[in-house]
This record gives C-alpha cells, structure tokens and sequence, in this order.
C-alpha cells in the first residue's frame, strides 16, 4: 500500500509525493519541540527567582552586621543570646535562599534539557533535508555531461540544470556545516547540565547541613539559657571554661572525624599547616569540615575503567560512567597512584552527579593536586606527596587557601577563599556558594574560640 500524499505543486501542475517521514518531521517541529513562550517562561521564573535570592541576601548581610557588631563588644549574657537569635535568623534566611536556588537551578535544568531537545529537532530536520540532497545529488551523479545536454531541448535549459547540481551541492554542504554546528552546541549544553545537576546535588546537601546548624544553634542557646538561669554571673564562669576545649573541637569537626580524622591529628596538623601557609588554623579546618560535610560521596567510588574513567560505588555498586574525568584527571590519578604503590582500581575517590575523582581530607582532583604538589613536598619534607595523607592533604589545602586570599586573614579574603574552593570563582554571588562561604565563617568563628 503507497503510504505517500501527494500535494500539487502549481507551479508546474505535477504532483510531488510527500512521505510519511516528512510529516512525522512537521509533527516534531510544530507538536513536540518547546515552544518559544514556554522557553521565555523558564527564563522568566528563573529570573524572578534570581531577585528573591538577591534580597535575601541582603539581609543575610544585614543579620552579619549584627553578629560582627556583637563580637567586636564586651561579651555579656544578653549579647551572647542576641548575637545566637542573629545567627538563626541568618541561617533560616540562606535556608531559604537555597531553597530558591535549588528551585532556580531545577528550572535552569529543564531550560537546558529543553534547548537539547530543540537542538535534536532542528538536526532531525536537517536530516531529512540532507537525505533530500543527497538523493538529487545521486541521481545527477547518474548521468554524464552529455547525457543531460542530450536531455535538454536547448541550451540555457542544460545550464539551469548545471546551476541546479551546483546549488544541491552549496545547499549539501550548508546542511553539513548546520549539523555540525547543532551537534557542537549539544555536547555545550550537556556539559553544562551536567553542572547544574551538581550544583542542584550540593546546594540540596548544604541545605541539609543548614537546617542542622539551626537545630545546633538553638540547642546551644537553650542550653546557655540552662546553665546560666539567666545570671550574667554564671555565663562569665562559663565564658572562662570554654577556652581551648578539645572536647568542643571534636563536636565541631565531627564530619573530618567521620572521614578518619581525630580531633587530635586535626588540631595539629591544622594548625601546623595554617601557621606554614599564613592563614587562620580556625579557618583551614572550617574549611575542610564544611568540605567533608558536604562531601556525602567523598572515597565511595573504585574506578573500573582505566580508559573512560568510570567508577562504582563501593556501598551498593552503583556505576557511574562520568567517574573520573578521562582526558584531565584519569592519566594523573594513574601516575599518582604507581608513585605511592597504591591500586588504582582499590583506592577511594569521590563520585556523584558530576564528575568524580576527588582525593582525600582536602578534596583536590588529580589536576589540581599536581599544581600543589611541589608546594606540600617542600613545607613538608616529604619527597612523595599523598593526597590521602593527613599532613599533606591540609598543607595543599593551606596552600591554595592562602593563594585565593585567605593570607589576608580578613572576612573579606577568607570569602574569596571559600567561593574559589567550592564553586571556582571568588566572586560569585550564587546563593549556594555565597551561603557556603558564609557557613564556613560562622564555623571557623566557633573553632577559633577553642583553638
């Protein structure tokens, strides 16, 4: 049965036989593909959520005046609680804040999905008008010169024909360069909705770990409350007692602990580090506990593939085909670990959304430990750096600390510092690596007055 319509052309009263592949084509271009509102309605929400995020922030700072204000004073009982009511108001705020940003980079993902799927459209249409130009192109290639002057009842007839081969080609090779071009623009969004995916993954866990800190918060103000009755007496007792409590330290790290860590190794080597780079002991290991915090699959990853670089969960032996990134990390971790006579394939990295591969306490990636790696060997003296060594994992982390500006031992240097070592840019004002930079402040403030 002929599956094909036939629609008249007027111009020459001959029918031309349209297949069902064309207008399963029209289908997807006029029914399946996003259209141009509901894209601008994306972007829409996103800005509008970018505005919110923004005021929040605002009084987030406002809320960080208060607390700076309150630490530059003699410390009293109403001040302290003060002072702890400004850090849960802060904190419920950035909840919010990361509540909105994950809504926003939800949307962003959908947004780039969406442009995938429109860019898949225009390649398949792109096909089948490739189909169409390769066919007439066969079909010319069929007869010679002078079979098609033999064809043509005169001569300006014959060099429409030879103009008509020359356009199918100029139109063949447009088609090609348009395909081409699509193609290139996929693999550029995909890579960015990788990012957006991991993004989206740990601004969810640094909501988690916010939402802890307000129940620590409160727990500590209540507690203060109990143990003082309200006396401004009894607060300056304890004010006294909590002075370079190892005790406290370890409740702070708790997550460094997790990963091996005591609070013991921590302290020392924190400091040891921090003092040979020229940064806040109190800050190195905020730092590394918020880093470890968030890292939910820091060392749960094996790689299985040394050629794609692909991981599996050691818990429940998930495979993740964006483990380690091939061209970038997966050569050096390789190199990395012959050096330290270790098993490539039984020694732990990170995984998740993303791209994996982070090495031990401080987190760095193959790529980056290698720019550090000079550095650890002469403050340390060790002539074969680890990454998954205590000592030389804080001494790199020191390093680049410092180097992003945390040398300055200001609020303002140690910010930089945080938002390059979480999300790449020490100027970025995203609210998932603004609120970060800002827990890390609040932490190292705690750490500082038990060092």
């Amino acid at each position: 049965m002929d599956l094909r319509f036939k629609i008249y052309d007027l111009r020459f009263n001959r029918p031309i036989f349209v297949g069902v592949f064309f207008l399963f084509i029209l289908f997807i271009i006029f029914y399946l593909l996003p259209t141009a509102s509901s894209l601008a309605a994306v972007s829409d929400e996103i800005a509008n959520r970018q505005k919110q995020i923004e005021e929040i922030q605002r009084q987030i700072d406002e809320y960080q005046k208060q607390i700076e204000q309150s630490q530059s004073t003699s410390k009293t009982l109403e001040g302290e609680i003060k002072n702890l009511n400004s850090k849960i108001s802060q904190l419920n705020l950035e909840i919010r804040s990361l509540g909105l940003s994950i809504k926003q980079t939800t949307s962003a993902i959908i947004d780039a999905e969406n442009k995938i799927s429109e860019a898949n459209g225009k390649i398949l249409k792109h096909r089948g008008a490739l189909a169409q130009y390769l066919k007439a192109i066969y079909e010319t290639d069929q007869e010679s010169l002078t079979e098609v002057l033999l064809n043509n009842a005169n001569l300006s007839d014959f060099f429409t024909d030879i103009d008509n081969i020359r356009a199918n080609q100029d139109n063949l090779q447009l088609v090609i360069k348009d395909i081409k071009a699509l193609k290139q623009d996929i693999e550029e969004r995909q890579n960015d909705l990788e990012e957006k995916k991991t993004e989206l993954e740990r601004s969810r866990r640094l909501q988690e770990i916010e939402k802890r800190s307000v129940d620590s918060v409160k727990a500590a103000q209540a507690k203060l409350l109990k143990d003082t009755k309200g006396k401004e007496s009894k607060y300056q007792e304890l004010v006294k007692k909590s002075q370079k409590d190892i005790d406290a330290i370890r409740a702070q790290i708790g997550y460094l602990i997790q990963n091996g860590i005591s609070a013991e190794e921590a302290v020392k080597y924190g400091q040891l580090a921090a003092i040979g780079a020229g940064i806040r002991p109190a800050f190195l290991l905020a730092e590394l506990e918020q880093e470890s915090a968030l890292g939910a699959n820091v060392g749960k990853c094996y790689i299985v593939d040394a050629t794609s670089g692909s991981t599996r969960r050691v818990t429940n032996g998930q495979i993740y085909t964006k483990g380690i990134h091939p061209t970038r990390d997966l050569a050096l971790f390789l190199s990395i670990t012959a050096e330290l006579n270790k098993d490539p394939f039984q020694t732990p990295i990170s995984c998740g959304q993303g791209w994996g591969g982070a090495m031990g306490p401080a987190q760095f990636i193959p790529s980056t430990w290698m720019g550090y790696r000079e550095t650890v060997s002469r403050l340390t003296g060790h002539s074969l750096p680890n990454p998954w060594n205590i000592e030389d994992a804080f001494v790199a982390a020191a390093s680049k600390l410092a180097k992003d500006g945390a040398d300055s031992k200001t609020r303002a240097g140690e910010v930089a510092a945080s938002k390059r070592y979480y999300c790449g840019s020490a100027t970025s004002t995203r609210s998932g690596c603004v609120n970060y930079a800002n827990s890390v402040q609040r932490l190292a403030a705690e750490i500082e007055k038990n060092l």
